[in-house]
């Protein structure tokens, strides 16, 4: 009998990360959820996955905003689970702040979970994939984009995920590909108005708002795309186009 693969998926417990979680128990693998401080939503889906699929879901928790809570995580997954043949990295945060009232405090916050944590992650799962093993990093199209001043200190962490991406696939080449999707608007913030949102298609070739299972898709064809690495697969109706 072939043995189920097993993923960690990161910022697994809402919104995207909820969705990578269900796609990848219904495709087959066993799931390391985790959560930052989403113990019940983390739960709820496990239990609720476990019960409709058969795989293996294990909630575990982290604060990455920590400095060894990457690196603690991945071990916990390699325990929980026995194996560890992908990660699926899309915890992050987003706090928007003018300009002229980001302190250093909120600057090394947004740093600490965007940019940091997803590199000690790919360090420490380094040491458990197999040959052939993956990671794919969600970024977002802000990584790429100017104009939204309150977003400077998301926006600069997600550029930096975009570096990382590539300076790692070629650093754990042949043996992990990495690679990173980079969605544009598939779930709206909160506020987001039908206003806002005709005012932002108009800045997208395809003239609607994305879903997270455009995104899920993508991630999917990371995972077993054998010949791609160090790519950025932008998820944006083509908004990169305009930039």
């Amino acid at each position: 009998m072939t043995a189920r693969r097993a993923v960690l998926v990161t910022g697994g417990a809402r919104r995207l990360g909820a969705a990578l979680v269900r796609s990848c128990a219904a495709r087959g693998w066993d799931v390391a959820l985790h959560h930052g401080h989403s113990p019940s939503e983390a739960g709820a889906l496990a239990a609720s996955l476990q019960h409709e699929t058969g795989a293996a879901v294990v909630p575990l928790q982290a604060d990455l905003a920590h400095p060894e809570a990457a690196a603690r995580l991945v071990e916990d997954a390699v325990r929980a689970l026995g194996r560890l043949d992908a990660v699926v990295s899309s915890a992050a945060v987003l706090h928007p702040v003018p300009l002229d009232q980001v302190t250093p405090a909120h600057w090394d916050a947004t740093h600490a979970v965007n940019l940091r944590a997803p590199f000690f992650l790919m360090q420490a799962a380094a040491r458990h994939l197999p040959l052939g093993g993956c990671i794919v990093q969600v970024t977002d199209h802000l990584a790429f984009e100017n104009g939204w001043p309150a977003l400077v200190p998301h926006a600069t962490s997600k550029a930096g995920v975009t570096q990382l991406v590539r300076a790692m696939a070629a650093a754990l080449a042949p043996r992990i590909r990495v690679n990173a999707v980079a969605p544009g608007l598939v779930l709206p913030p909160d506020g987001w108005t039908p206003e806002d949102s005709v005012r932002f298609r108009r800045h997208v070739p395809l003239d609607a708002e994305g879903t997270p299972d455009y995104v899920v898709e993508a991630v999917h064809y990371l995972l077993g795309a054998r010949y791609v690495t160090g790519a950025v697969l932008p998820v944006d109706g083509g908004r990169h186009l305009l930039r």
